[in-house]
């Protein structure tokens, strides 16, 4: 069984302020953390790789530099790990991520599951996995809390409002993997530092791929276009009122007939 993972990662949210009256953003610490639903979709993967064996490889599923993640993933249990590159790919949106993938499986060949996260915590987006599944030709199960193959299949549960339903489809097939579905093992401590300092057959674990270059892909055009943030109106502070119960009344019911005057 060979799965490839698409990690991602995201600003640590603890470490993030939105100002409002001033609307701007303010990153007070740096750090970045996997992506909880792709962190899921990698345990889903790993425990795949523990029940029927195979190999699992990572790959980064968007333009920003992230090869600690891959490393981490590595860490983690996975065999191989794929980072995406390029000048070309600086502003690549989900569109031109999902073709890169494409390419990615393609080159590898022999890829049974693709898992990755359902939404991201960020924008709440869930784009890329369906893209890449209408790309490939392949099924998708959006939502899983589990994964487990079988007879050419994948068996998924999945929750539906307060129900839970049990969902398969076809290998190969890519599953998205909803967050909080599983709880993520911890990386393993010697394999990590091995994967940073190349020690113990780590050496090259994670492959820089140049998309434009390794993949030989031409359409990196994004289709979509930042313009700009907007930002909620800044909160107005509250009175608070004292008194009894009637005179608490009669000051909110004044306060509401004053805002319908204006």
């Amino acid at each position: 069984m060979r799965s490839l993972v698409i990690l991602r990662r995201v600003l640590d949210p603890a470490g993030i302020v939105a100002h409002r009256r001033l609307r701007r953003i303010f990153v007070n610490r740096e750090r970045y953390l996997i992506e909880p639903a792709d962190h899921c979709a990698l345990e889903a993967a790993l425990r795949i790789k523990d029940a029927v064996g195979g190999n699992v490889v990572v790959a980064s599923g968007q333009p920003e530099p992230d090869e600690d993640t891959l490393r981490r993933g590595v860490a983690m249990g996975a065999d191989r790990g794929v980072y995406l590159c390029g000048e070309r790919f600086e502003e690549a949106d989900d569109a031109v991520v999902a073709r890169a993938l494409r390419a990615v499986i393609h080159e590898l060949g022999a890829i049974d599951l693709v898992i990755a996260g359902a939404t991201t915590l960020d924008t709440g987006q869930g784009q890329l996995g369906g893209r890449l599944a209408e790309l490939l030709g392949w099924p998708h199960i959006s939502g899983a809390l589990s994964a487990e193959p079988g007879d050419g299949r994948v068996r998924t549960v999945c929750r539906r409002g307060s129900d839970y339903i049990i969902v398969e489809a076809d290998l190969p097939a890519v599953v998205l993997m909803a967050p909080g579905a599983l709880k993520p093992r911890y990386p393993d401590g010697v394999r990590l530092i091995n994967v940073y300092r190349g020690n113990g057959g780590m050496e090259g674990v994670v492959e820089r791929w140049k998309v434009d270059e390794h993949l030989s892909l031409t359409e990196t055009s994004p289709l979509l276009e930042l313009i700009g943030r907007d930002f909620s109106p800044e909160r107005e502070r509250g009175e608070l009122i004292e008194g009894t119960l009637d005179d608490v009344a009669r000051t909110v019911a004044e306060a509401l007939r004053s805002r319908l005057r204006v």
